[in-house]
């Protein structure tokens, strides 16, 4: 198996590549978070497994060429070190010096990197940023240059005023000095817009927009991340001493994150149920995307003093269907980990009550179209 390290920044080599320097023959692959595409993805001859369907991949596991393996990342390092421990690494790095150390994406990579049995691949990325990542570990077979990107890179996708009305909910819920953490797209960038008291950031990701709450003045301390997703304001952020890249082992640790008092955890989902169970994975019987870091947040913000486990999303989908549902059609966060559901209609409160109640709180959140045919899923009504 040859695993790619993932994240915006991961290896672009084509699998024949690594396997021709690491003299392997007939090699699957194992990969995590791609947002870029890659052309050997639409090559008929792949073949493995990823922890992250959706994006570049979605092709490749809808028709079978990748298969999607359900885990939170918080456990890849142990499965990595066993289950599915590589024969070869590839990760991205910038030179510091000497050494060779991981740019944007922290992530996985370094578990991956000492998990493989021949050794690690290091496409130098003579574009990218030191972040002040860690050095890479394990034994080094081969430094090769990054491929050129083909195709404009990918940005997060920015707020609109249904994702805005939601992040002002979402800010108006913060406890006094919090410490947050926020996943990617519309829904995380509003609430960083919402923002209008100082904050602590512990996310799996840090995009320009959080790095720029220091310009806003409400940026305290430094911002811990496993993923770095942004240009200038990143780098600046960097230079200040303001960005501390880590590995999963600690970005995603339960029991680090659930000792932060008011650590505040702000996810979305793909679908919601009247539960309060979530799901972030499969909709329709397509894999949209992966568990990531969505279960070891929600469940680390639940269990913090002070801490909140919120999910926020928008009642419907870009078709129209109601994203508030009887029930999900996977479990990706049970509903345990879930304290309070966001959408531009309002915030529910799950703390506390039961399964009825909960349904009644979570059918006002749907768009008003779905309402009524909700309500006839709420015991009593």
């Amino acid at each position: 198996m040859i695993a790619y390290a993932d994240g915006l920044d991961s290896p672009r080599s084509a699998p024949e590549t690594i396997a021709a320097i690491a003299r392997l023959e007939d090699a699957e692959v194992l990969l995590g978070w791609t947002p870029e595409d890659r052309p050997w993805l639409a090559s008929t001859a792949l073949r493995g497994r990823t922890v992250f369907a959706g994006y570049a991949l979605a092709g490749a596991v809808a028709d079978g060429r990748l298969t999607y393996i359900p885990v939170r990342l918080s456990a890849l390092p142990r499965l990595l070190a066993d289950a599915l421990r590589p024969e070869v690494a590839v990760v991205t790095g910038v030179r510091r010096g000497t050494e060779l150390v991981f740019a944007s994406s922290v992530g996985w990579g370094p578990a991956v990197a000492r998990s493989a049995r021949r050794g690690v691949v290091v496409e130098i990325d003579p574009a990218g940023f030191d972040l002040g990542g860690p050095a890479i570990p394990g034994r080094i077979l081969e430094t090769i240059e990054r491929p050129a990107l083909r195709g404009p890179s990918p940005v997060p996708r920015g707020p609109d005023e249904v994702d805005l009305a939601i992040g002002r909910h979402v800010a108006s819920l913060l406890p006094d000095e919090p410490t947050v953490q926020l996943g990617p797209g519309g829904v995380a960038e509003a609430i960083v817009a919402g923002l209008d008291r100082p904050v602590r950031v512990w996310s799996g990701l840090v995009t320009d927009a959080m790095a720029r709450l220091g310009e806003r003045g409400l940026l305290v301390g430094a911002i811990t991340a496993a993923y770095a997703w942004g240009g200038k304001p990143m780098a600046e952020l960097a230079a200040a001493g303001k960005l501390r890249l880590r590995p999963i082992e600690e970005t995603h640790d339960l029991s680090t994150l659930s000792a932060i008092p008011g650590f505040v955890g702000c996810n979305t989902a793909l679908q919601v149920g009247l539960d309060g169970a979530v799901n972030v994975e499969r909709v329709g019987g397509r894999y949209v995307a992966g568990i990531g870091g969505h279960a070891d947040f929600c469940a680390a913000a639940a269990r913090s003093i002070g801490g909140l486990s919120i999910v926020a999303l928008r009642s419907t989908t870009r078709r129209g269907t109601s994203t508030i549902v009887p029930s999900v059609e996977v479990v990706s966060t049970p509903r345990c980990d879930v304290d309070v559901v966001v959408t531009e209609h309002g915030v529910a409160d799950l703390r506390g009550v039961d399964d009825a109640e909960r349904a009644r709180r979570l059918t006002e959140l749907g768009a008003p179209q779905h309402r009524a045919e909700l309500s006839n899923r709420v015991p009593g009504c």
